[in-house]
């Protein structure tokens, strides 16, 4: 990238600030998409103790569908928390792009 300053010495610090700037995103992306499986691991958890509860003799108590409901809503909400973190993550990687871009006279 031929991104220079005045005097003619090239702009090294300030591409690797903005890299620096993007791994550390990327990270936070992955750590995110970690919460997701997670996520994924919950429901399926669930999946098999309504499976459980569908094979007793008799019905389910109502405080363990309550359980159930409140766990689904907590993982749901871990979902939708996790989407929007990637979402931001990946805002802040465009901006940083966009950043480099302009300096490179791309």
């Amino acid at each position: 990238m031929n991104s220079y300053t005045g005097g003619g010495r090239m702009n090294w610090n300030n591409n690797q600030r903005v890299a620096d700037s993007v791994d550390h995103t990327a990270s936070q992306i992955t750590l995110a998409c970690d919460m997701i499986s997670n996520a994924g691991i919950n429901f399926e958890g669930i999946q098999q103790e309504l499976l459980m509860l569908a094979n007793q003799p008799n019905p389910p108590e109502p405080s363990q569908l309550i359980s159930l409901a409140n766990r689904i809503q907590t993982t749901k909400r871990q979902v939708d928390d996790s989407v929007q973190k990637v979402k931001e993550f990946a805002r802040n990687i465009d901006a940083k792009t966009d950043e480099i871009q302009k300096r490179g006279g791309w």
